[in-house]
């Protein structure tokens, strides 16, 4: 075998050769983000419309069906599936495991926007999400004053406005979530028996608040050779300015909204409920961006929790779920695991051998190629997960097997008196095909699971291409 016989006449350039290969396998390393599972995008589209007002029956004839029949139609949709209930439009477009998520968003946005007109002028725009695995919270926290000096809309405030933007910052942070306290909210009460005596419907009072609450561009003003942009801001800026807007003008008498409503600065409906050692609490999610490390993510996020409570000591945080931390000790275990493998390895080589030289020589190659491998999944883009590195683990037998095979009949050679340089290329060249077939026999085994289709097939993608680098 020509490689072995320049592995031979050259050690110096093959030592150097398994010494870059060590670099750049732990470069590789430390690039590769940490997850538990290999990142499996679903192509799943889900389509939200809100109608305010509106009973199921109403959703399901003017929001939902429309939507039916225009993404029913979309090339690789495999299920539509749609729920109507009260104010809230729900329809999930799932495609084909093998079309391109990102398309089939954009397809499903175009089709959106092509009957978003004969929605009800009262609905609001859909929201088009696609389902990322990814995108669940990766580590979630409460945040309560401890002092019992905030309120629960006082502390949400700082939560929102000193805490929050100091997590987005971070990166790979992709969104950070706020439940919980009081969240400001500027209510209009309506007066049912002064509505009907002055005749007001409150599709009027709405459309008069929209109306009045704008900030429109009102053209441009050339000036000593410059262009001045003017707009005429009409946002409501105070509770104040909402009462005296007209809603109705009968007969030249105007009726203005404190007549028919009470406006009022108050809090939004409470949903749910959050304690923390029985004071009320703020929970912040952190959503990482797809692709990213999840362990570092978090480990950043954490250490900047520790700094906000050194900045805020009245603040109690406290950490509710930790997804890195089940991936940090899953991971840590399979490369214990791994080691562990490689060392038992070892030792039964040893046991049959005899000759601690010699098993040196056949376990020595094992750390070089196991380490090397971490550069080829770096470059592939996969990442360290389970998957992964179960293949790695399993891959540790078939490269001792290798070895042992090679190394025994070197050394029968060198028993027979041959010098170590005729011994390793005889010996090499008469089991070199023997490997080769044997190994190739394994890939034939492994690799085929690469290219399984379906959720399971892209779940062991992975599995079967480091079957495939390993080999």
């Amino acid at each position: 075998m020509r490689i072995a016989d320049i592995s031979i006449r050259q050690p110096v350039f093959i030592t150097m050769v398994m010494l870059a290969l060590v670099v750049v396998g732990f470069i590789g390393y430390s690039r590769l983000p940490v997850d538990l599972l290999p990142d499996v995008s679903i192509p799943i589209v889900a389509v939200t419309t809100v109608y305010p007002g509106a009973s199921p029956a109403e959703v399901q004839r003017e929001i939902t069906e429309p939507l039916e029949e225009a993404l029913g139609s979309l090339n690789g949709v495999k299920n539509v599936r749609s729920t109507s209930s009260e104010n809230v439009s729900q329809v999930l477009v799932e495609f084909n495991l093998e079309y391109s998520i990102v398309r089939g968003a954009e397809d499903v946005r175009e089709r959106v926007a092509a009957v978003r007109g004969t929605f009800p002028r009262d609905a609001r725009d859909p929201i088009i999400q696609r389902f990322d695995p990814a995108m669940m919270p990766i580590l979630s926290f409460s945040v309560a004053d401890q002092t019992g000096q905030l309120s629960p809309a006082e502390l949400r405030r700082l939560v929102v406005d000193r805490v929050k933007p100091r997590l987005e910052r971070i990166d790979g942070v992709a969104d950070v979530g706020v439940v919980g306290g009081l969240e400001r909210e500027i209510q209009v009460e309506l007066n049912l028996d002064e509505m009907r005596a002055r005749r007001v419907s409150p599709q009027q009072v709405v459309a008069a608040v929209k109306a009045e609450n704008l900030s429109l561009p009102t053209g441009r003003l050339t000036e000593n050779g410059q262009d001045i942009l003017l707009r005429t801001p009409g946002d409501f800026r105070k509770v104040d300015d909402i009462s005296p807007i007209v809603v109705s003008n009968v007969r030249g008498t105007p009726v203005y909204l404190k007549d028919v409503a009470t406006v009022k600065d108050g809090f939004a409906e409470v949903q749910s409920y959050s304690r923390l050692n029985g004071r009320d609490s703020i929970v912040v999610s952190i959503r990482k961006q797809s692709g990213t490390n999840t362990v570092r993510v978090a480990e950043d996020v954490k250490a900047e929790l520790a700094r906000v409570g050194r900045d805020f000591p009245n603040l109690s945080l406290v950490l509710a779920q930790d997804q890195a931390d089940f991936i940090r000790r899953a991971t840590e275990d399979s490369i214990i695991d791994l080691i562990l493998g490689g060392v038992f390895a070892s030792l039964v080589v040893l046991f049959f051998f005899r000759d601690l030289r010699n098993t040196l020589v056949t376990v020595a190659g094992l750390p070089v190629i196991m380490i090397g491998t971490f550069a080829i999944l770096n470059a592939m883009g996969l990442t360290l997960n389970l998957i992964t590195l179960l293949a790695l683990s399993l891959a540790v037998g078939l490269v001792i097997d290798d070895a042992i095979v090679v190394r025994e009949n070197i050394f029968r050679h060198m028993e027979r008196g041959e010098t170590p340089k005729e011994a390793s290329s005889r010996g090499t060249n008469e089991v070199a095909l023997a490997v080769l077939a044997m190994t190739l026999t394994v890939v034939s085994v492994f690799l085929p699971v690469a290219f399984t289709t379906g959720l399971i097939g892209k779940l062991f993608r992975e599995f079967g291409l480091r079957w495939r680098q390993r080999c």
